[in-house]
């Protein structure tokens, strides 16, 4: 059983905003970028230019898929700092930051961040992939 990393609380409940790259509003690619920087000390790109919104989903996994050849390599063995990418309507462009080996910390449309548990029917079946920066 594993515990959730103390620092995803100071995290938890920041409202979701299209594009939002901070504390005020945040979209998925924000809150890794966030953590990362913050607790990892991996400074990542924006891409906030790259995509015109949230709905615009060609353009978010051209991104994802471009980002991937940036320095991370797929694992199999999740832990904490570790980018998860889960499949919406078929295709990989939603991310979020593993916090430990089951439990994730993502921004959704309407929503806030919030952890969730990897191995639940809603998110099990969309795994993409999980990735290390290196």
């Amino acid at each position: 059983m594993s515990i959730i990393p103390a620092f995803a609380e100071r995290y938890v409940g920041i409202p979701y905003v299209d594009k939002g790259r901070d504390r005020r509003g945040i979209d998925c690619w924000g809150i890794v970028r966030l953590v990362l920087g913050e607790v990892f000390h991996v400074q990542l790109p924006s891409y906030d230019d790259t995509y015109r919104d949230g709905e615009d989903w060609e353009a978010i996994g051209h991104a994802v898929r471009a980002g991937l050849l940036d320095g991370w390599r797929r694992t199999e063995q999740p832990r904490a700092g570790d980018l998860l990418i889960l499949r919406i309507a078929m295709r990989p462009w939603h991310c979020a930051l593993m916090l430990d080996s089951m439990h994730f910390l993502h921004a959704a449309p309407g929503d806030s961040t919030v952890v969730e548990r990897l191995d639940t029917p809603r998110w099990a079946r969309r795994i993409e992939g999980i990735y290390r920066h290196v």
